[in-house]
Formats: structure tokens, sequence, C-alpha cells
């Protein structure tokens, strides 16, 4: 019997397929220094809303899309986080550490703020040239400051970057991505900077 369970035991163990390992990226936005008025909205506070965005940016599949306009998912990677989470937390530790505002906080705090600001993600993806030698990634991001009291619009604005990738993977797509939302963010602060002067 003993016999029987241990062969059964090989048997099914040589039946198993091997999934190859899924790796999972994440997106890190690094310190932003720029000059600015000192001023700022010092005597205000700011809640980041949550990240409007497609359905598809609210999942962790890594996208691209392919020359005739066809979208498809790396298999073998995905994000560590969904791009609606992590471009809103790239909002929140930027606009934070600008020192613009009197306090920042998230989406989920119960903290009643002056101003909010609203985040709609237009685009976040990355391209192939028609030959699949070249690719870049472009993100567009339409915020909206808005007094939290009248609900009125503030002031509004458009950011677009576009990053070359350095290799046309899934790791040449995150640092690409890491550099477009850098760019925006840097955007991003100076246009907050001159609306709160």
């Amino acid at each position: 019997m003993r016999a029987i369970l241990i062969i059964l035991t090989l048997f099914l163990s040589g039946c198993t397929t091997v999934k190859p390992p899924v790796v999972r990226y994440s997106i890190a936005i690094d310190d932003l220094n720029i000059n600015r008025s000192g001023v700022g909205c010092r005597d205000k506070s700011l809640k980041i809303s949550r990240a409007f965005s497609s359905s598809s940016l609210a999942s962790l599949k890594m996208e691209y899309m392919e020359p005739d306009s066809k979208i498809f998912a790396y298999t073998q990677s995905e994000w560590q986080e969904s791009p609606n989470n992590m471009v809103e937390s790239a909002l929140l530790k930027s606009i934070r550490e600008s020192g613009l505002f009197k306090s920042v906080h998230p989406s989920k705090s119960r903290v009643k703020s002056t101003l909010v600001l609203e985040t709609n993600i237009e685009e976040f993806m990355q391209f192939f040239s028609e030959d699949f030698k070249e690719s870049h990634v472009k993100v567009i991001l339409n915020l909206s400051l808005i007094d939290a009291k009248t609900n009125s619009i503030v002031a509004s604005e458009t950011f677009r970057s576009r990053v070359e990738t350095k290799s046309l993977d899934a790791r040449g797509a995150v640092d690409a991505f890491e550099d477009a939302l850098f760019e925006i963010m840097l955007q991003n602060r100076e246009w907050l900077d001159g609306v709160c002067r």
C-alpha cells in the first residue's frame, strides 16, 4: 500500500506544469527639488481625490499597444498596484513634500479640507512603432483644483509627457513611466505654486 502511494505521488508530481513567476513592478518617484515662491497655499488644506480612469488602469495588468491599435498585456509582468493608485500616491507624496499647503490628505481621510485635487488619467500606455524596433510611453493627466465649500473649479490644467523606452520590454516601460510621471509631478507642483500665489 505504501509503495502504491509513493508511486502515485511521484506520478502526480511529474504531471504538474511549472508556471514562470510573474514579476511585479512599482513606480517610485524621486524627491522633487524646485524653486518656489515660498508662499503657496499655506493657510489651506488639500485632499487628493481618487483618480478617475478607465477600468483597465484600475487593474494590475501591464498593457501595451501595437501599431494596429490592438492592446495586449504582458504575460509574465504586472503592476504591484494599479496605475490609478500609483498616480494618486505619487501626487500625494510630491505635493506633501512641496510644503505648498498647510496639510495634504489622502482620499480616504475623514479630514475636511479647504481644497480638493481631482485627477483624471486620460492616458497611461506603452506604444510600439510600426517595425517594433522602438517604443515609448505616454502619460496624460488632467488635474482640477476645487474649492471644497462651493464645489467650484479654482484652476484646471492638463499635463502631458512622452518618454522613449530604453528597452522593448516591461522593465523598459516601467523606467519610462517613472520618468514621465516625474516630469508631470514637477509640472504639477510648479502649476500649483503659480495658482497659490
